[in-house]
């Protein structure tokens, strides 16, 4: 039986618990989706999170049988409300259940959730290579890139300052059209055409997270060129084991700010508490990843960006737009599926 979990954040206490019994080599859990602590905001608890329209609303199931919990998945919703993250997705180690089967009936029943609430699109992000990848692309979701994580650790001095950057600006919010033209400069038809984001205010609130003051534990700056925003910079402060990080854009024609901007981020991170500094960033970031490697960071691990077109459902027929025949996202050579419409 699959039921919904109110108030209580079941996966990442599971994920908190599996971490401790994985260094004496055993496991609770098999999680094919999880969220790392680098990629973690400073939220408020469970409940809070729910009640409060503060952040995005999580929702989380549990398959069981006979009160044994078998397996679990949780949604993250997305701030446009029109689409879901699948936060954390595993089976509880069984020996006489398949895990396959849990994950699976897990993942279908998501699914029709979303269907429900009117959702448009599932993202979700697995480990490049892992046999589950297949069960992804069975129902129906689409790889249409790679994200890579890059580490930082800190030695006994600070970097070098480097260049000044005479455009560097804090954040406001009048930069949100420049930055959405930033990430339509950087981001492939095909990674665009999976995400949707076509909105200035959508994609600012998903990227620069909140300014609320008793939210706020990341800074962000910009590069302004004139003519268009050169960069973009989000630096957020790591607290108890939660290590520091950063996230960087850069425009092609101005790759020459991804060095400085972030050394400057380094530095800002550094001057305060010395810890991991992790950075996420996608392959085709070519200047952002060759400033990373010339700063000391190295490449940690590597996840398939995975997105499922979710069909709600119509009483009316007459409701029904008429949408292309057919839409195929995706890298070549991995296997991509068609996503078709009628």
């Amino acid at each position: 039986m699959i039921r919904p979990v109110l108030f209580v954040d079941l996966p990442g206490i599971i994920y908190a618990m599996n971490r401790r019994t994985r260094s004496r080599k055993e496991g609770l859990a098999n999680f094919v989706c999880w969220l790392e602590p680098v990629e973690r905001d400073s939220l408020p608890s469970p409940i809070l999170r729910n009640i409060l329209p503060l952040t995005p609303i999580s929702r989380t199931w549990i398959c069981e049988d006979h009160w044994q919990v078998l397996g679990f998945a949780q949604m993250n919703e997305r701030p446009s409300r029109k689409a879901w993250d699948l936060s954390y997705l595993a089976s509880m180690r069984h020996r006489k259940i398949s895990s396959e089967d849990v994950l699976s009936a897990l993942l279908d029943y998501a699914l029709e959730m979303a269907g429900a609430h009117g959702i448009l699109r599932i993202f979700a992000k697995v480990e490049d290579e892992v046999p589950e990848v297949d069960m992804f692309v069975r129902s129906g979701f689409q790889r249409y890139a790679r994200e890579l994580t890059y580490v930082y650790e800190p030695g006994s001095t600070l970097p070098e300052q480097g260049q000044q950057l005479s455009s560097l600006r804090k954040w406001h919010r009048h930069y949100a059209w420049g930055l959405h033209q930033l990430y339509r400069a950087t981001t492939p038809q095909r990674v665009r055409m999976a995400e949707l984001l076509e909105s200035s205010e959508e994609y600012a609130r998903l990227h620069v997270g909140s300014q609320r003051w008793f939210l706020s534990n990341n800074e962000n700056y910009v590069c302004d060129v004139g003519v268009r925003l050169g960069a973009w910079l989000r630096i957020c402060r790591g607290h108890s084991t939660t290590p520091h990080r950063l996230f960087l854009n850069v425009h092609p024609e101005h790759a020459e700010l991804a060095e400085p901007l972030l050394r400057f981020g380094i530095r800002r991170l550094l001057e305060t508490d010395v810890r991991r500094i992790y950075c996420l960033v996608r392959e085709y970031d070519s200047c952002v990843i060759t400033a990373l490697r010339d700063s000391g960071f190295e490449q940690l691990g590597t996840k398939l960006l995975l997105v499922r077109h979710v069909a709600s459902l119509a009483t009316r027929q007459s409701t029904v737009p008429l949408l292309e025949q057919r839409a195929v996202y995706g890298l070549k050579g991995l296997g991509t599926v068609n996503s078709r419409h009628n």
